[in-house]
């Protein structure tokens, strides 16, 4: 079962890029958990502190295609050279300016994050051969669900020893060597630029398996954010509202784990066919969520959610790798980070609007199976873009191919 994960792990450069991912990654909750506390301390306002965190979070996903654009015009080292020094800038002016600037800030500071996660991704298909890219896209997302469970839980421990602000200047340090670590693999190293024949404001999307593929993505985050409001709803009613961290919890591990056995093995069905069943039974999970009796059996079902969801997120990168235009391999991952920002912010927006003071939750889960329906219903309609790629179990036993000749195939 572990096979497709030693053969992953043997290729050279693999470990190197995935340990730059996780430092990169796991500064990404602690800040966001940290930040607000800052904010929150320094502005005494919760008002005020929620408009810092809107301010990073837009500007991050509305600048994100920015950075992979000049990642695939430029080649990944420029690129992530220029937006270290800026990333680091803005965190000295978010540690050192006064209060009534913070906002200002924070919005810098979103506005310059390097593209490292969308420059992992888009390296895979050229550090490694076909057959080994459902494990590294499987083992990429694992890393994200993971960092997501150990983020938040660093946060009140490092704050034990520094306060608020030093958490912020921690996670900053983690970014910003994780993407210097990302400076010196081989993969970024040698990767060449692939500017588009034409120029194109809208870059991918304007691909409509791409186009697709992303909004598929939107309606996963929207389900993801719905959830966040029912599962504080429904935790109010059976226990306590703080018990929905446990929930959220349980939901990262069961996506972990749902996506480690994802690439760990083959399946009968793959791709874009793939998603079509997990998002129908993610559906079904949600409205049992909506009935359930007792906060254990919505735990059981909020785990099971993470156990098909897990799949789905690592699904969709390796299709996008697969069908996006070449030339926007970096720009496609960074509209990723975009389009599912976008969704997760509308799923807390319509069902924080339809969830009233006394709500179970009922009504978000319903609109959470609703857009988990509309997943399925988009699958089905773009079978076409199912993935060609061989499985892990079938993928053939001779080497993996040279770091030239995926350049070259790219």
């Amino acid at each position: 079962m572990l096979a497709p994960y030693r053969r992953l792990l043997a290729h050279p450069g693999v470990p190197h890029l995935l340990v730059a991912g996780l430092i990169v990654k796991l500064g990404t909750p602690v800040l966001s958990l940290a930040l607000l506390l800052t904010a929150v301390d320094r502005l005494g306002s919760y008002a005020t502190a929620g408009l810092v965190l809107t301010g990073h979070a837009l500007a991050l996903a509305m600048c994100a295609p920015l950075g992979g654009r000049i990642a695939d015009r430029y080649g990944p080292r420029p690129a992530l050279t220029g937006y270290l020094a800026a990333h680091a800038l803005a965190y000295t002016l978010l540690l050192l300016a006064p209060p009534a600037l913070m906002i200002g800030a924070a919005v810098l500071l979103g506005a310059t994050t390097p593209p490292a996660g969308s420059v992992i991704r888009g390296a895979w298909p050229r550090l490694v051969p076909a057959a080994s890219l459902p494990a590294a896209y499987a083992v990429d997302n694992a890393v994200n669900e993971l960092t997501f469970i150990v983020g938040p839980l660093l946060v009140p421990v490092l704050t034990l020893a520094v306060p608020a602000h030093g958490v912020v200047a921690a996670a900053g340090a983690a970014i910003l060597l994780g993407t210097a670590l990302l400076l010196a693999s081989p993969a970024i190293r040698q990767a060449v630029p692939t500017p588009p024949v034409r120029f194109s404001l809208a870059g991918p999307i304007t691909h409509r398996p791409t186009l697709l593929l992303l909004t598929i993505a939107a309606f996963g985050t929207f389900t993801f954010g719905c959830l966040r409001i029912a599962t504080v709803a429904s935790a109010t009613t059976f226990a306590s509202a703080a018990s929905a961290g446990v929930l959220m919890g349980l939901l990262s591990a069961g996506a972990f784990l749902g996506t480690l056995g994802y690439g760990a093995r083959a399946w009968p069905i793959t791709g874009g066919r793939l998603l079509v069943p997990l998002s129908l039974a993610e559906a079904a999970i949600l409205l049992g969520g909506g009935w359930a009796p007792g906060f254990v059996t919505l735990a059981i079902l909020i785990t099971l959610v993470g156990l098909v969801t897990g799949p789905r997120d690592a699904v969709v990168p390796a299709l996008l790798a697969d069908h996006a235009p070449t030339h926007y391999r970096t720009e496609v991952f960074a509209w990723l980070n975009t389009f599912t920002w976008t969704g997760y912010g509308l799923g807390t927006a319509v069902a924080g609007q339809l969830t009233g003071p006394h709500d179970t939750g009922a009504t978000a889960f319903g609109m959470a199976a609703a857009a988990a329906v509309a997943c399925a219903i988009l699958s089905a309609a773009a079978n076409r873009i199912a993935s060609p790629l061989p499985t892990p179990a079938t993928a053939p036993t001779g080497g993996p191919s040279s770091e030239s000749d995926h350049i070259a195939d790219s």
